[in-house]
């Protein structure tokens, strides 16, 4: 058999995004891009990387608002990071509740109001304004990105946004073109995007307290197209367990749980001493 000849293709325009293998674009490892809140606990099982997508799930009134608020909060004001916030459920008194988990001063709070957060009302401004789909929150977050130097996109709860189903089209199939969409914009805005989704009432209506990333309504997609999923649940007392139950990427945290003492006078989340740990994770 002759060897192989090197042939010299002639100059010609490439498609956009066709490479060879040597001038592919690479990411690079996760484990040395990704950060973390500066809870140790959390961080053991769960940290961010630009160009994620994380599902967080939990009960109605468990907390998982709270908590990812606090971690945003926390990052903000240790970290410089950025957010970009579509919170219906809580826009009509987020500064109050903000300012309430604030661990720092006045004027850094006033700060980061100013120039670490930037906010979507829900609210429409003009008697036909476009519906508040995925697409159109994405858009202007996407501005966001470019213009507010934010890295976190948090969207809660997806129930609140206006679903814009095509014809004929499943409820799974719906919400895994929505999916991709939001991985997309992931990769092509280097941006970390969080959304917030309810279980299935059936599930919660079982009376467990526990449920799982497959048990999100409306599509398995939820578990299967998220990078990492966190669920929420309220325990005994004033505790809050997270549990990180998927990792896609290595270095971007473990399967297991920490636990959080939550005050219920300004719902700030105080890590517990000790991590569980998954033996498989």
């Amino acid at each position: 058999m002759q060897s192989a000849e090197i042939l010299e293709l002639p100059d010609q325009s490439v498609p956009p995004g066709l490479y060879s293998l040597s001038d592919l674009p690479q990411r690079g490892s996760v484990a040395k891009q990704a950060f973390g809140s500066g809870w140790a606990e959390l961080d053991a099982i769960f940290k961010f990387y630009l160009g994620q997508f994380v599902v967080l799930t939990g009960i109605a009134s468990h907390g998982k608002s709270t908590f990812m608020l606090n971690v945003l909060l926390k990052m903000a004001l240790e970290k410089g990071v950025g957010s970009f916030l579509y919170v219906p459920e809580n826009e009509g008194h987020l500064r109050e509740k903000l300012r309430l988990i604030w661990r720092g001063s006045e004027k850094q709070f006033e700060h980061f109001c100013r120039s670490q957060c930037t906010i979507q009302s829900a609210v429409p401004h003009a008697q036909y304004e476009p519906a508040h789909t995925i697409d159109w929150v994405l858009d202007r977050a996407a501005w966001a990105v470019q213009h507010r130097n934010v890295e976190v996109v948090f969207i809660d709860p997806w129930n609140e946004l206006d679903r814009a189903r095509k014809r004929d089209e499943m409820m799974t199939d719906y919400i895994g073109r929505c999916l991709m969409l939001i991985k997309d914009f992931c990769r092509t805005m280097n941006a970390i995007v969080v959304i917030a989704a309810h279980p299935t009432k059936a599930i919660v209506n079982t009376g467990n307290k526990v449920v799982s990333l497959a048990d999100i309504e409306g599509s398995m997609n939820w578990y299967n197209k998220c990078d990492n999923g966190l669920i929420v649940v309220r325990e005994a007392g004033n505790t809050s367990k997270v549990i990180s139950a998927k990792v896609r990427e290595i270095g971007a945290g473990k399967i297991g749980s920490c636990s959080f003492t939550v005050d219920p006078s300004t719902g700030q989340f105080t890590p517990q001493y000790g991590s569980d740990f998954d033996v498989a994770g």
